[in-house]
Order: C-alpha cells, then sequence, then structure tokens
C-alpha cells in the first residue's frame, strides 16, 4: 500500500501552523514595529516635546494582547 506524503507547508513567521497566512500575526508585527519606532522617537527626543510613552504601550498591548486572546479562545 502506498503512503501519501504530503509536503510540509511552509512555516514562516506570518504563516500559521498549518501554513495559512495569519492577519493576526501580521497585525501583531506591525504594532510591535510602531511601538519600537515611537520608543526610539521618545528616547532621542525627535519630534515634539510631547510624551509618548502612553502611545508606545498601546502599541505593544496591541501587540500582543489580542494574539494571547486568540490563544485562549481557541482552547475553549
Amino acid at each position: 500500500m502506498e503512503s501519501k506524503n504530503r509536503p510540509e507547508p511552509a512555516t514562516r513567521f506570518i504563516t500559521d501552523d498549518e501554513g495559512n497566512v495569519s492577519s493576526m500575526r501580521l497585525m501583531s508585527l506591525l504594532a510591535l514595529a510602531v511601538a519600537a519606532a515611537l520608543a526610539a522617537v521618545e528616547v532621542f527626543g525627535w519630534g515634539s516635546g510631547e510624551s509618548r510613552t502612553e502611545l508606545v504601550l498601546y502599541f505593544l498591548i496591541a501587540a500582543f494582547a489580542p494574539k494571547a486572546i486568540q490563544k485562549f479562545a481557541e482552547k475553549r
């Protein structure tokens, strides 16, 4: 009997375990990049004198919280 050897789906950072493109991971990556850019602006003092600490925090939460909630929701 022949065994069907299906090729493993190519897994990259933006794809899920099954090889499907994951928009949640893309959104998390973009939010993390924006948080890092805003943190650099704040640390080096570029731009206006307004504090961006809260905005950096909001983008960090936007980067990590939805994925954690999604993992919790999929287990139920």
